[in-house]
C-alpha cells in the first residue's frame, strides 16, 4: 500500500486508514503456519517539504501507532525513514506528478519457513492493484 499525503503533514486520511485495516483483516485471515504479522513501513518526506526528519519521524510513528491499534505487536512492525528524491515521483492519473510518502508492506511470519506461500492461490496483493 502507498499513500501520497498533503506536503509537510504527517495525518493519514479516513480512506488510508480504512485501506490499512483492511489490509490487516486480510492479513490475519492467512492460513497456517502463519502465526503473525509482520509490517514494514516506509516513512517518507519529499525534499520539496520542510523538516525532512520530523515528517519521517513523525509519519512513522502515526503508521507504527495504527498498525499496533490493530493489533500488530511493536517488535513486528519495522519503519524505514527514506528522504525522497525526484526519483520517488509517480505521475497520477490525471497527469499531475506525486510523491507516496507513505509505503505499508505486509508479510506473514510464519513458523518454520515461508515456502508454502509461493504456491498459494490466491491472487497477490499487488496483482489486484
Amino acid at each position: 500500500m502507498e499513500f501520497e499525503l498533503p506536503f509537510n503533514t504527517t495525518s493519514l486520511s479516513n480512506e488510508n486508514l480504512q485501506e490499512i485495516e483492511m489490509a490487516v483483516k486480510d492479513a490475519k485471515k492467512w492460513p497456517p503456519p502463519a502465526i503473525g504479522i509482520q509490517a514494514t513501513v516506509t516513512a517518507g518526506a519529499y525534499i520539496g517539504e520542510h523538516d525532512l526528519d520530523v515528517l519521517q519521524k513523525n509519519r512513522g510513528e502515526a503508521v507504527e501507532a495504527y498498525l499496533r491499534k490493530l493489533g500488530i505487536p511493536s517488535e513486528n512492525i519495522y519503519v524505514d525513514p527514506v528522504i525522497m528524491t525526484d526519483d520517488f515521483l509517480v505521475k497520477r492519473t490525471d497527469g499531475e506528478l506525486a510523491v507516496r510518502q507513505v509505503e505499508i508492506e505486509l508479510a506473514p511470519i510464519c513458523k518454520g519457513s515461508c515456502q508454502w506461500m509461493c504456491g498459494d492461490p490466491r491472487p497477490k496483493q499487488d496483482e489486484e492493484e
